[in-house]
């Protein structure tokens, strides 16, 4: 069976960073993940200090999320921050009309792209839900993949939105399953409610069919996200990482 790391999104315990980043995430590290992807928010410190933080930590890092902006530009110091934390790629997301846009930022990803891997890295993708919107009878985000350098260019699949947009997790990961470095893995109550995400195991999302799936993919962190909880992210985020334990994923 396939080993994957355990991951844990920092957006779930935003509040918490925002008020005492460096004990938070002292204190996230004894929760038993072996990584943490970054949303955004780098605690202010310095690339090389916050790489030295996590390393003094125990932990890895699972992913570094930034605004395309600065992805943008090859000199930002996101690529400094990827580098020295050796985070798997640079990632990003946005909030469009696909259907009438998706070329664009298509464009954008091959940009990003080509920076990215002068950086040694790649970029990551990550989807919503509006992401699948078609275009021309294809979903945008296999028209944007099917467009763009493979080796570049790979997607941070959310299995929780593919699954809002009403496609199936296990099979989207396996046609693209050699473009998948990180999966999020997100459970909800209501798909289309986003204050309704929950533990995982607690909700409708097939969990269990897209870690199958994430077997037979060249997948290396599974991320544990949690937009809202009805307990504190403590707790949700020890709830998970059973789950995520009894999937098998270490």
């Amino acid at each position: 069976m396939k080993e994957f790391k355990t991951g844990l999104q920092l957006y779930n315990f935003r509040r918490e960073l925002n008020q005492d980043f460096p004990g938070t995430l002292e204190k996230i590290s004894r929760l038993g993940y072996r990584g943490v992807e970054f949303y955004g928010n780098y605690g202010g410190m310095e690339p090389r200090a916050l790489a030295d933080f996590l390393r003094k930590l125990g932990l890895q890092c699972a992913g570094t999320m930034f605004k395309p902006e600065q992805l943008e530009d090859q000199n930002s110091d996101a690529f400094e921050y990827a580098k020295a934390l050796q985070s798997p790629a640079v990632t990003f997301g946005v909030f469009i009309d696909f259907a009438k846009e998706y070329q664009a930022l298509q464009k954008r990803c091959e940009v990003i792209g080509k920076n990215a891997m002068h950086h040694g890295t790649v970029l990551s993708y990550h989807n919503h839900w509006l992401e699948f919107t078609l275009a021309d009878g294809i979903p945008a985000m296999n028209r944007i993949l099917e467009a763009c350098n493979p080796a570049a260019v790979f997607l941070e699949l959310d299995v929780c939105w593919l699954s809002r947009a009403g496609l199936d997790p296990a099979s989207y990961i396996r046609k693209y399953s050699q473009r998948i470095r990180q999966i999020h893995f997100k459970d909800i109550i209501v798909p289309d409610d986003p204050a309704t995400t929950c533990e995982l195991g607690r909700g409708c999302i097939d969990l269990q069919g897209a870690y199958q799936a994430a077997c037979e993919s060249a997948c290396e962190w599974l991320i544990y996200e949690q937009d809202n909880t009805t307990l504190t992210p403590w707790e949700s985020a020890a709830i998970s990482l059973e789950y995520l334990h009894r999937l098998g994923a270490r």
